[in-house]
């Protein structure tokens, strides 16, 4: 590691581990406030997409972050020939998938995952603004602060409380210009969260993470279901592009009180010449029970379940 991050922090244990780098808690010696640090060795990076990925990652995850309450804050970077260190808030909490797995299959309840993808539209309006686009957002890279998971009541996180949601990992991220108006490109993301566009090829826009906010909010409130399916990365990018165009879902399933009526509400948002760029993303009331939720981009599709492995397209 580092000299000088040695010589700022003292490395603890491995707390995680990803595509491009591994997480240790480490510790401030000036402070002994505790922190996470995400090295990344790119002398291993065999890609020059993921080369590049991993370069731009730590300078748009500070843009992004700064100042922005929707997104895990960077507090430092180091960087040397082979390594990149960057020192950011230590999250406790579990990550949304989790925290959705606490629920057993159950349904996230309206206003509550209306309460979710609002902050997840909030901090991508800030970072679309500043000319960042994430392009991996799913349940994985939304962080669940502790504090907020100790509110919960006993029934292993079914709460009526929204906790505070926070959106993490950078490393798929592409600067699109500022006011987020520009253009990216590059077969980036999660297959079962990526929008339509990106699987098309040639260039896209920051809308895209409204698409994969979309794709969040079906699965809190399906119990973790996701819209497109298949046995193979490529049949589910097959499903994305047969679904994107036209806003139609294929033998959903839906439970819950209430839930049915959301499910006819989100595929109003599902066409390309619909969805709202994050940055004017405004409050839709679509639940039954008085949620509010951005005016976005949502898909809607056959019942799979959420939890996939963490791989990004750009690793098939």
């Amino acid at each position: 590691m580092s000299g000088e991050l040695k010589r700022d922090y003292e490395i603890g244990e491995e707390i995680g581990r990803g595509r491009f780098g591994v997480v240790h808690r480490c510790t401030s010696r000036a402070t002994g406030e505790a922190f996470a640090v995400k090295s990344v060795d790119r002398s291993q990076l065999a890609d020059d997409l993921d080369r590049e990925l991993a370069l731009m990652e730590p300078k748009l995850a500070q843009l992004a972050s700064a100042g922005n309450p929707g997104v895990v804050q960077v507090h430092a970077v180091y960087e040397d020939e082979a390594w990149t260190h960057t020192v950011m808030d230590l999250c406790t909490g579990p990550d949304l998938l989790d925290w959705m797995g606490l629920r057993r299959g159950a349904p996230v309840p309206e206003p509550v995952a209306a309460a979710i993808v609002a902050q997840v539209a909030q901090a991508l309006a800030l970072c679309h603004r500043r000319g960042v686009a994430h392009r991996d957002v799913k349940p994985d890279n939304i962080l669940i602060d502790a504090a907020a998971e100790e509110d919960e009541d006993e029934e292993d996180g079914r709460g009526a409380a929204a906790p505070r949601a926070r959106l993490a990992d950078f490393g798929s991220a592409a600067w699109v210009g500022a006011g987020g108006l520009g253009r990216a490109e590059g077969l980036v993301g999660t297959p079962h969260y990526v929008a339509p566009e990106v699987v098309a090829g040639g260039e896209y826009g920051a809308k895209a993470d409204v698409w994969s906010a979309g794709v969040v909010m079906y699965a809190l409130l399906s119990g973790g279901a996701l819209p497109f399916g298949g046995e193979s990365a490529a049949e589910v990018l097959a499903a994305v592009m047969r679904g994107g165009g036209s806003g139609q879902r294929e033998g959903a399933s839906w439970r819950g009180e209430g839930v049915r009526g959301s499910a006819r509400a989100v595929p109003k948002c599902c066409s390309s010449g619909r969805r709202a760029e994050a940055l004017r993303a405004r409050p839709w009331r679509w639940a039954p029970g008085g949620g509010e939720v951005l005016r976005g981009r949502a898909a809607g599709g056959g019942a799979r379940r959420a939890r996939r492995p963490g791989l990004g397209i750009t690793e098939m």
